[in-house]
């Protein structure tokens, strides 16, 4: 038994099910945005994209997260189970009187019981794959390749310009984008955009805005607008940084479960993925001290509620 599937004993399914993977993910997300800037993803050299079809991917985030979920429900048994989950509890909570008076039998609630045991056996197997590095399956790896071939622009767009955004900013790349095109434009979203992604700067709309800036505004602010994308986003994303970002993460998503988790057993959580990852006992790289770790977490929580809003407003 990993040492994460114990720490998951006695959690609420859905801690169980999603806290393990936040805290495994933590470890992978500074190789796989680290070369963005040279438009690499691992090995990967991306081309450059179609300007018109990539600006378009700022307007709507399914265009791009769409095709990914696809993926990785035709991939992953486990992934079909959660998208499954996810999209049920979805409407649940959008119509919560669909609940109202119904009684499940013992039968139907053993099955539940059984479907859910099944979904954290299968996600405790992907993690024990991903701590032992196991190679891609033939079927998996071509369905992956498949996804390359027919949607490289969405994946790149995805690793090189969302997971940044989401990890620098806490926001979708399309509210960024609303906020900096709105009527007067914000220059502030407009700077964080081009910094973020260079490509920015060919967008009409973000032209026009800074072309008010050039003619109306100061001078100053035209410089700095002109010189975003050259100067690169100051937060590195290392492993620890990952790590408390996440942290935080986790511990809002447990209180809005209404399973709020101490620090002490987030911190319990990177040991056990540590003791499952590298075979040591502890994390070493987080904070010793309980208060220290706490306010660590503190800090990391408050930027998250943004991005975990919902909603995401279609724009033609």
């Amino acid at each position: 038994m990993l040492n994460v599937e114990k720490w998951a004993i006695g959690k609420s399914p859905l801690i169980a099910l999603f806290a393990p993977q936040v805290a495994a993910f933590a470890r992978e997300i500074p190789d796989i945005i680290k070369h963005r800037k040279t438009h690499r993803l691992f090995s990967h050299i991306f081309p450059v994209p179609d300007v018109a079809a990539w600006n378009a991917l700022y307007r709507r985030h399914r265009r791009y997260s769409s095709p990914f979920l696809e993926m990785i429900y035709e991939a992953s048994p486990y992934a079909q189970k959660l998208i499954e989950m996810g999209a049920a509890v979805k409407n649940l909570a959008r119509n919560p009187d669909l609940l109202q008076g119904v009684t499940f039998t013992p039968e139907q609630r053993e099955e539940g019981q059984n479907y859910i045991n099944e979904m954290l056996r299968m996600s405790f197997a992907e993690l024990q794959g991903d701590f032992d590095d196991l190679p891609l399956s033939p079927g998996v790896r071509s369905t992956v390749q498949g996804y390359k071939d027919e949607h490289e622009m969405e994946l790149m767009f995805l690793f090189l310009v969302a997971f940044p955004c989401w990890f620098f900013y806490k926001e979708w790349p399309s509210t960024l984008y609303r906020r900096a095109i709105k009527s007067g434009g914000d220059t502030n979203a407009i700077h964080k955009l081009l910094r973020l992604d260079p490509f920015t700067l060919h967008d009409p709309a973000i032209g026009k805005h800074i072309q008010n800036v050039r003619i109306n505004g100061k001078s100053s602010y035209f410089e700095e607008l002109l010189n975003a994308p050259l100067k690169p986003i100051k937060v590195k994303l290392t492993s620890r940084t990952m790590k408390d970002m996440l942290a935080g993460l986790i511990s809002l998503l447990a209180e809005t479960l209404k399973q709020p988790l101490t620090s002490t057993e987030i911190r319990d959580l990177f040991d056990a993925v540590t003791q499952d990852a590298d075979k040591k006992d502890i994390d070493a790289s987080l904070p010793e001290s309980p208060e220290g770790y706490l306010k660590v977490i503190q800090r990391n929580r408050p930027e998250w509620q943004q991005l975990l809003r919902p909603g995401q407003i279609k724009m033609k």
